[in-house]
C-alpha cells in the first residue's frame, strides 16, 4: 500500500514492485488495524467512520422505552457501585490490606457540620497518571458521594449499595 500525497491525478506514478514481485497498490484510504488512515494522514476519514458507527448505536437507545432505557442505565451503573463498594469496604477494615492501606480517614482539624461526614484524605497527585491511581480516584469519588449521601457512621453494604443505587436512578431522566 502506498498513498498518493499529492491530489487525484489523471497519471499515476510509475508502479513500486516488492520483493515477493508483486505491485503495490495507490490508494487514497485504507484500514489498518481498526484505524482509517488516508492520504493526508489525517483522522477525518476515520472520524467520519466513528459517527456513523456510533450514531446507529446511539440511534438504538432513543428508539426505546424509557423502562428499558432506565435499564440500561443501571446496568451501566452496575460498575459504579462494584467501585464503590471497594472503597466503603476498605474503609472499615473488611476489604483486603493491600487495598485498606491505601485510603486514609480524614480527621478534622476543626469542628464543622461537613466535618462529621466519613470521609477520606485525597493524596498528592503530581501527574495526570497519579491521578488515576485507585488511592486517589477513589478518595476524591468518595468525598465528592458524601456530599450527597453525608454519611456520619458505617452502615450495612447493602443499605449503601441501595443509597447509591437511589442517588444515581434519582440523576436519571430517561423519558
Amino acid at each position: 500500500m502506498l498513498f498518493n500525497l499529492s491530489p487525484p491525478a489523471p497519471a499515476r506514478l510509475t508502479s513500486i514492485t516488492t520483493l515477493d514481485g508483486s505491485d503495490l497498490e495507490y490508494v487514497d484510504i485504507y484500514k489498518y488495524l481498526g484505524v482509517w488512515l488516508d492520504c493526508k494522514l489525517s483522522f477525518q476519514t476515520h472520524i467520519k467512520h466513528l459517527q456513523s458507527k456510533i450514531k446507529s448505536r446511539v440511534g438504538f437507545l432513543f428508539r426505546n422505552k424509557a423502562t428499558t432505557k432506565l435499564t440500561l442505565v443501571k446496568l451501566t451503573i452496575l460498575a459504579i457501585l462494584d467501585f464503590g463498594d471497594v472503597i466503603y469496604k476498605s474503609m472499615p477494615g473488611k476489604a483486603p490490606p493491600y487495598l485498606s492501606s491505601l485510603v486514609t480517614m480524614a480527621t478534622p482539624t476543626r469542628s464543622k457540620r461537613s466535618s462529621r461526614c466519613i470521609s477520606l484524605i485525597i493524596p498528592k497527585a503530581n501527574t495526570s497518571f497519579g491521578r488515576l491511581s485507585f488511592q486517589f480516584s477513589a478518595a476524591c469519588d468518595w468525598n465528592e458521594l458524601q456530599k450527597s449521601l453525608k454519611l456520619e457512621t458505617f452502615i450495612s453494604l447493602t443499605n449503601f449499595k441501595h443509597l447509591v443505587s437511589e442517588q444515581l436512578t434519582d440523576r436519571c431522566s430517561c423519558t
